[in-house]
């Protein structure tokens, strides 16, 4: 659950070799090329022939989505002159697989993800609460990729890479082609219950790099955290200890089902990670809390007890704050005390000894 790739990049500066996974296609791709080493110098003169190739493109040459259900929902995202220029770039874009078209890919990608309307018709699409908000858009599609291509290579800083990175698309639950011990330390933040769904966002730049609506919806319904119940005799934990009910609460039976679902989820990556980790290395995981329907979750002590289940060892837990200007999303109004806030407002980063059998 290697995310956009914060931890391999802090390995990659220390000269470490380093693997990460993740099940979004999107969050993988934007770590690959933040532990790239790419030319950053060339980067703008790609970008402007990427942007000529692709305004030279024949009507049959532009990628588009072929299927009724993804052309529908860009069609519904997307003006009519972003679509064609999107289309033409993502053609051009895809024509190699180059760690160059990589970082052409997450520059594409930024003008789509963003806070404000940008090339879609949406806003807040980066916070992953797509709502559309316009249906016309003078956005410049080409203009803007150009500006985003030089932002991606300016911050790429390839001279700081001294390790290396292999990321992989893949679920943290099964970890495939990875042998046993083969790592001294694991390091993950995993989604926790009710937590930011990114693929809500990250879709509408998926489909014009080749991914279909169904395959996105099906990665979406398989991720950890996500709000799916599990019938009790499935369950690998008794969760009732860490759920705190407060009086106002509205948890009823098919909530404890999506809390039991997250438990039966993290003890697969907790199984996995006592694998892949050396005797006598350490895991180190960074949870944060939920609120869900005025209940407390406690995420972190379901994690710390599925971990020593499965044969780690604590060995430090230490809670923080997360400052404001940290956070994912932004912190509501300062009158308003929504579990949003709440669920933000710290983290529990815990550390595990792959105890000796």
């Amino acid at each position: 659950m290697c995310g956009s790739g914060t931890v391999l990049r802090a390995a990659v500066e220390a000269g470490l070799q380093c693997v990460g996974f993740d099940i979004d296609p999107l969050s993988a791709l934007i770590s690959k090329v933040w532990t790239s080493r790419v030319d950053a110098f060339g980067i703008e003169a790609k970008a402007i022939k990427t942007v000529e190739d692709a305004k030279s493109l024949s009507v049959n040459e532009v990628s588009l989505p072929d299927d009724k259900d993804t052309a529908a929902f860009v069609a519904y995202w997307f003006a009519p002159a972003q679509i064609d220029a999107l289309g033409r770039l993502a053609a051009v874009i895809r024509r190699e697989d180059t760690p160059e078209n990589d970082l052409l890919a997450v520059a594409f990608s930024r003008i789509i993800i963003s806070k404000e309307m940008m090339a879609s018709l949406a806003r807040d699409t980066s916070h992953s609460r797509p709502h559309r908000v316009a249906s016309h858009n003078d956005f410049d599609a080409y203009a803007g990729f150009l500006r985003s291509a030089r932002y991606v290579a300016k911050r790429l800083l390839p001279d700081k890479i001294d390790g290396s990175a292999d990321v992989r698309l893949g679920d943290a639950r099964r970890l495939d082609g990875v042998e046993n011990s083969s790592f001294d330390l694991a390091i993950t933040s995993p989604p926790y219950l009710n937590a930011i769904d990114y693929m809500r966002g990250h879709r509408l730049t998926l489909v014009w790099l080749g991914y279909k609506l169904d395959s996105l919806r099906k990665i979406k319904s398989e991720n950890v955290g996500i709000e799916k119940a599990l019938p009790v005799s499935q369950a690998s934990l008794d969760v009732t200890p860490f759920v705190k009910k407060k009086k106002d609460s509205r948890i009823e039976a098919r909530h404890i089902g999506w809390i039991l679902r997250y438990a039966t989820d993290m003890k697969a990556v907790l199984i996995q990670l006592k694998r892949i980790v050396k005797p006598d290395g350490e895991a180190v995981l960074i949870l944060g809390n939920s609120f869900l329907r005025g209940a407390f979750i406690d995420n972190a002590g379901i994690t710390e007890t599925l971990a020593i289940s499965v044969g780690f060892r604590l060995m430090d837990r230490t809670s923080r704050n997360i400052p404001a200007r940290r956070r994912y999303l932004p912190p509501p109004r300062n009158d308003a005390q929504s579990a949003l806030d709440f669920r933000m407002r710290t983290e529990t980063v815990l550390t595990f000894r792959n105890a000796l059998d």
